[in-house]
């Protein structure tokens, strides 16, 4: 995969400049490693690494927004909490759901359940 076609994507997503991308290399890096922990295919074709790397973007851009957060709008006022979802983070959320969608031919479905052992 070509780490610089990622952070490309991953620049454009989040609407930040190539040098704000930089910052957040890290991220990037540990997107493409989850998205490559979760391929099923090895020999992939020109068109299945453009896919990957997309993938790896929108996965990317999803963490990004996580990490993002300007746009939380909260207040408490005693035992009463109001707070209102960040509709980024919903839109990144779906943007990966829909890749992953397209790309199912070259990824585990399989997802963690978090819980605790009795």
């Amino acid at each position: 995969m070509n780490i610089a076609n990622i952070t490309t994507r991953f620049a454009l997503l989040c609407g930040i400049d190539k040098d704000e991308a930089y910052k957040w290399r890290t991220l990037v890096d540990d997107a493409t490693a989850y998205v490559q922990s979760i391929l099923v295919k090895d020999n992939l074709s020109e068109s299945d690494k453009r896919r990957v790397e997309a993938l790896c973007a929108v996965y990317a851009h999803k963490l990004y927004r996580l990490c993002n957060d300007e746009s939380i709008s909260s207040f408490s006022v005693g035992d009463v909490s109001v707070t209102s979802p960040k509709t980024s983070d919903i839109s990144a959320e779906n943007l990966w759901k829909e890749y992953a969608q397209k790309a199912q031919d070259l990824i585990s479905d399989e997802k963690f359940l978090f819980g605790r052992v009795m």
